[in-house]
């Protein structure tokens, strides 16, 4: 195409880029405004106390690391459920105003990483939110792995530690939500 086709063009789709370009510009403003700014991510380590004594044999604490793994995955399915979020949110002594269960959910995100690891994450609005936030995690894991230790009929009982969190600045998703809005 040579330069007075793509004039035609343009000026025949004008109206066309500056609605896209106003949409764009809206949806940037919009994602930075509401958006929460830093992205936070905290390691919890399970660790099993105590093991049961066998005088017949020994497995080089095999079952402890089966049951540390198992016990990993109990951990990370606590942040799929919506009761995980409204008690971090109370222990943090911060206000969540959620609009479905599903928000609830989705708040703090957990994986399994190995079978003593489990990674938290979770957006925040500022570095000191994340780090209350953060600690406001470890103690309700902390809590309900305290309540499963006392209601266990076999002693042997389960200890979560978690990490310093890490807190990075996250300016990505506006330009992502320009993008959209552009196109």
């Amino acid at each position: 195409m040579d330069n007075k086709k793509i004039k035609i063009k343009f000026r025949e789709y004008k109206e066309v880029l500056i609605f896209a370009l106003g949409v764009a510009l809206v949806a940037g403003i919009f994602t930075w405004q509401k958006q929460e700014k830093y992205e936070a991510s905290l390691s919890l380590t399970v660790s099993r106390h105590g093991t049961q004594s066998a005088q017949d044999y020994k497995y080089d604490n095999y079952y402890a690391v089966k049951a540390t793994d198992e016990f990993g995955n109990t951990v990370a399915g606590w942040f799929k459920t919506p009761e995980m979020t409204q008690t971090i949110f109370k222990k943090s002594g911060f206000q969540f105003n959620s609009q479905s269960l599903d928000s609830l959910k989705k708040r703090f995100q957990a994986a399994k990483i190995s079978p003593n690891l489990v990674e938290v994450r979770f957006p925040a609005k500022d570095e000191l939110t994340a780090k209350i936030l953060a600690e406001a995690v470890v103690d309700a894991v902390s809590e309900k792995v305290s309540l499963l230790n006392t209601v266990s009929s076999q002693g042997i009982s389960f200890a979560v530690m978690g990490s310093e969190p890490v807190v990075v600045e996250n300016n990505l998703a506006v330009w992502w939500n320009v993008l959209a809005g552009f196109l």
